[in-house]
């Protein structure tokens, strides 16, 4: 005697499930990678040449770095860093309930940061720009500066924030400054009326050298920043 098998049926269930599950896994994907940014040193190289000190009003900074929010109007800063997609369990009721996850763009590693600040015509006076990128870390710095003894003045602040003047060549309007493992330099130039000063920063992040170096090169840049009535702070190279 023969007996019937009984014929397979596929359980409906598991297979709405594997399809929601499969379309949940490409749905994460591409909203995963639509989301990925990163920030290159060139096209944060491109926008700063686009800034004329004196020149660039509020409304192009935000053409290059987006709108501002900020209650003080007279100083902007940006924040440009990588981005990636995060997911998080939604805990609402409704239809969210039916596909419980949530999407975000969330900031990673910051690559710059970026302060302006204007004068009363609106227009740029003072750019700060501290880039991440990749070791040696430069900053530079533009002051508008009207005085005569600009270069002397600055080396007497660079003696006064513990580094040693390296190179003096008041005919070139130029001078060195050096830690004291003469591996991280601030470069001062004077060319009326602006002051140009780079630093650069060759340690590890994480090293004690570098947190050393940058403590040392604030405490020069706002002895700077504060005998003057006008400054420019911008970072690259």
């Amino acid at each position: 005697m023969h007996s019937n098998l009984p014929a397979f049926v596929p359980n409906r269930r598991l297979s709405n499930f594997g399809c929601d599950f499969c379309f949940v896994i490409v749905l994460l994907f591409t909203i995963g990678c639509a989301g990925v940014q990163s920030i290159s040193e060139e096209a944060v190289q491109e926008k700063l040449t686009q800034i004329k000190l004196g020149l660039t009003t509020k409304e192009e900074i935000e053409n290059l770095f987006g709108k501002n929010h900020s209650t003080d109007q007279s100083s902007w800063s940006y924040n440009l860093s990588d981005s990636a997609m995060a997911v998080s369990q939604s805990t609402r009721n409704g239809w969210s309930g039916l596909f419980p996850l949530t999407f975000a763009t969330v900031p990673t590693n910051t690559r710059a940061l970026i302060t302006v600040t204007f004068k009363d015509s609106q227009t740029v006076t003072s750019l700060k720009i501290e880039r991440f990128f990749n070791a040696p870390f430069i900053n530079d710095y533009f002051y508008f500066f009207d005085r005569d003894a600009a270069l002397e003045s600055a080396a007497r602040t660079g003696e006064t924030s513990h580094f040693r003047i390296g190179g003096f060549d008041k005919s070139a309007g130029k001078f060195v400054l050096e830690d004291d493992a003469n591996n991280g330099q601030i470069v001062v130039e004077f060319n009326k009326p602006i002051l140009h000063v780079t630093s650069i920063n060759p340690y590890d992040r994480l090293s004690n050298e570098y947190r050393v170096f940058i403590k040392r090169e604030t405490q020069f840049i706002d002895k700077i920043f504060a005998s003057t009535n006008e400054a420019v702070i911008l970072s690259g190279p």
